[in-house]
């Protein structure tokens, strides 16, 4: 292991200072993009895979990638380093913020349907065994990858594609999420927060200026080179980004002109200390384009769902980065440019063979034991509240507004927060919630009172035609039909006037009502007349009641006039196609009958 002079030192510490913000930036990002159910759960991702990924580095990661060579596969020495080599501890620190990223990565890709525990278990696997591994090859002096010459100065392929293709395993195994996919068209999610979005690249851009100058591991003038040369990818995949949006939509989209700058940096990290500014400008503006292409080809056309386009961003344009070194930078000794360019890629393959196939076994002995995917009621619910049993006021403020929008119940209430702004809407909505159930009672007692209306007599208060026909609608056939009309009725208003034929009406109407049974209906059809359903197609057993009704009748007093009489006619269902028209046409000529033979009769058609 090199030493390094206390200016250097310096600047390593520096540096991984920087490089530990990337874990800010990269979860201010990832909590913008998901949607808000779920953005405790991804930040508390971030935070977790910090510490688990951290202490498998030191016990196990640190010494497999870095420790004496063999055989340029692993390491076999520096395992649990006990802080007594000063300069050792500065080269851990650093990489140990490398190693933390690796596994951020990954997290993106498996976001808003992951188990929290099984997340867990894949940062450790990562840390401790995938990302060392690797890494060893393409970083230890003594790396079989590095021996061929391969160059990945700061990690496009080492730190972001080895990421980004164990996250590619992952979104697999998974399978997109629940709504992502509906017959033949990708659902677009819209992210929670564009602002967290816009911050953490703020972040994610200014410690990339440590992971990647701070990769050289001395502080001196090239230091200035790979600056800028960092700057000038970020800012230039930026423009290439927005360029996209020119052409592809009328807003410069927040999320792409974002994930544009990130693609930049990704792409300069590999060749940061071998380009020179114009080339380094090209890797950043090519990149964008690299990461919108692979991205729509993932998602629209493989059905990928990769929630934060980690896939694209840092494994495709890692790649693209990493072989750009062979396509630009100066030959190593003793290299051809084509051996160059084939010593590069045949690095990013190795990666993407050892970091996915390593990465299916881990996801898929996830599934196995049912450590993966939540479950369905969990992801629609949200990975706040099933992972970690925390809420989100205003989430849960808009949920519980979307329950009653859904079941029209107006007796159930928001919760409202003491002094707060969500609070205060609450408040607000569940006295709107008041008003309208008192509002939604007067027009249910309106209706009511329409109701009645429509389907009531005003003067007898029992069914008119209308109630009739629309109860006789919710009925069947099997009834037999009576039509009762009070005898004389011309003279009692003639001689006694109208007011007294009315009460005559009502009483006649109460009468009758009070005698029938309570399957029977009774209407008043019009004029004096009145329709007498009865719940039997017995026509013996109806012409019984209605002469004991006939008998009643003639045996009451009505006031003013005494006595009157009424005549009925009564018909039934012939056959099975007959109608009620049939039926009351019928009835109507048996009344006829029974007013033709003297009046104060039953007939029967």
């Amino acid at each position: 292991m090199v030493s390094f002079n206390e200016i250097n030192l310096l600047w390593i510490l520096v540096s991984a200072f920087l490089v530990f913000m990337m874990q800010l930036g990269f979860s201010l990002v990832e909590t913008g993009v998901v949607r808000s159910k779920n953005t405790i759960n991804v930040a508390m991702k971030n935070l977790i895979d910090t510490v688990f990924s951290i202490i498998f580095f030191w016990l196990f990661g640190f010494g497999l990638m870095f420790g004496m060579d063999s055989f340029g596969l692993i390491g076999i020495d520096k395992f649990l380093i006990d802080g007594k080599d000063l300069q050792l501890n500065g080269f851990f620190f650093f990489q140990a913020m490398f190693a933390a990223t690796a596994i951020t990565i990954v997290s993106g890709a498996v976001a808003e349907r992951i188990k929290f525990n099984g997340y867990i278990v894949v940062a450790i696997i990562v840390s401790s065994i995938i990302y060392p591994i690797f890494g060893h090859w393409a970083w230890n002096d003594n790396g079989w990858l590095k021996e061929l010459g391969f160059i990945d100065f700061a990690g496009s392929t080492v730190v972001h594609s080895v990421g980004a293709w164990i996250g590619l395993a992952g979104a697999i195994v998974l399978g997109p999420r629940l709504g992502k996919f509906r017959k033949n068209k990708t659902i677009y999610f819209a992210p929670s927060n564009h602002n967290f979005i816009v911050f953490g690249v703020f972040i994610l851009f200014f410690a990339w200026f440590g992971f990647n100058a701070g990769s050289l591991l001395e502080f001196k003038p090239e230091v200035t080179s790979i600056l800028l040369n960092t700057l000038l990818a970020g800012v230039f995949g930026g423009l290439s980004a927005w360029i996209i949006t020119l052409f592809s939509k009328e807003k410069v989209g927040v999320e792409i002109f974002s994930f544009g700058i990130i693609a930049g940096l990704v792409g300069i990290t590999a060749g940061c200390y071998e380009f020179n500014a114009i080339q380094s400008a090209f890797v950043g503006f090519i990149s964008s384009f690299i990461m919108h292409f692979t991205d729509i080809f993932l998602t629209k056309k493989l059905k990928i769902d990769d929630p934060l386009s980690v896939v694209s961003i840092h494994g495709f344009v890692g790649v693209w980065g990493t072989i750009a070194v062979g396509i630009f930078a100066n030959l190593p000794e003793n290299f051809t440019r084509l051996h160059f360019i084939y010593v590069q890629t045949l690095g990013v393959f190795v990666a993407f063979i050892f970091s996915f196939s390593f990465g299916l076994l881990v996801f898929l002995f996830l599934k196995k034991v049912n450590l993966l995917r939540v479950r369905k009621k969990h992801e629609v619910l949200g990975l706040n509240r099933s992972e970690h049993n925390a809420k989100l006021p205003w989430v849960d403020t808009i949920q519980s507004i979307i329950q009653i929008m859904k079941t029209g119940n107006l007796d159930k209430k928001i919760y409202e927060e003491r002094d707060t702004e969500i609070g205060i809407v609450s408040r607000f909505f569940n006295y709107l919630l008041s008003i309208l159930k008192e509002k939604n009672a007067e027009l249910k007692k309106s209706n009511k009172n329409l109701s009645v209306k429509a389907y009531h007599d005003n003067l007898t208060k029992i069914l008119n035609r209308n109630g009739l026909l629309k109860k006789l609608s919710e009925t069947n056939n099997k009834y037999t039909l009576a039509i009762i009309d009070i005898d004389k009725f011309k003279s009692i208003n003639d001689t006694y006037g109208h007011d007294v034929g009315d009460y005559v009406l009502k009483d006649l109407a109460t009468l009758i009502s009070n005698k029938i049974r309570t399957t029977d209906i009774f209407a008043r059809w019009g004029g004096e007349e009145f329709v007498l359903v009865l719940d039997t197609p017995d026509l013996l057993q109806a012409q019984n009641i209605s002469d004991n009704l006939r008998k009643e009748i003639e045996n009451s007093k009505f006031k003013t006039v005494g006595k009157i009489t009424i005549s009925i006619g009564i018909s039934e269902f012939k056959t099975k196609n007959d109608t009620f028209e049939d039926v009351f046409k019928k009835a109507d000529q048996a009344l006829y009958q029974a007013k033709m033979s003297g009046r104060n009769r039953v007939f029967v058609y």
